[in-house]
């Protein structure tokens, strides 16, 4: 099961990537995370690990499974029976735009099960993310 938003964002790449990428701000930025925290030491990079709570989800690790600055990285976590992979990229847009694309995608035994309770609510979280990131990147000077 897979879940794909993306948002064009009215500031450069970097500007995107610089709040993308800091993880431990996430609570401050996107209303629906609510503890983001590295627990490997920095920098954050492959391999690294993230400890990650969004609102009625419960709180877990996540493995930095692919870190390609400033344009991507990519977050897997294996939990009941999925694995879920969480990527985050940041593409180059005319001026100075960018495009934000966030994808979730789920596999496993229990995705069938799980997808029918969360369907709604991830695409929903997908969305929110996407605003509250790209509206603090716009607004960060």
């Amino acid at each position: 099961m897979r879940f794909e938003k993306s948002v064009e964002i009215q500031a450069p790449r970097q500007r995107v990537w610089d709040v993308l990428s800091d993880i431990e701000a996430w609570p401050r930025v996107v209303r629906l995370v609510e503890v983001a925290e590295v627990v490997s030491p920095p920098p954050l990079a492959r391999g690294g690990t993230v400890r990650l709570r969004e609102h009625r989800l419960p709180e877990g690790l996540w493995d930095v499974t692919s870190w390609n600055a400033p344009v991507s990285f990519e977050l897997t976590q294996r939990a009941g029976g999925v694995t879920t992979v969480a990527r985050h990229r940041v593409d180059a847009l005319d001026g100075d735009r960018s495009r934000l694309t966030l994808d979730l995608e789920m596999r496993g035994l229990m995705v069938s099960i799980v997808g029918v309770f969360f369907r709604k609510s991830t695409r929903n979280h997908l969305a929110q993310q996407a605003e509250d990131l790209k509206r603090a990147a716009e607004n960060t000077p």
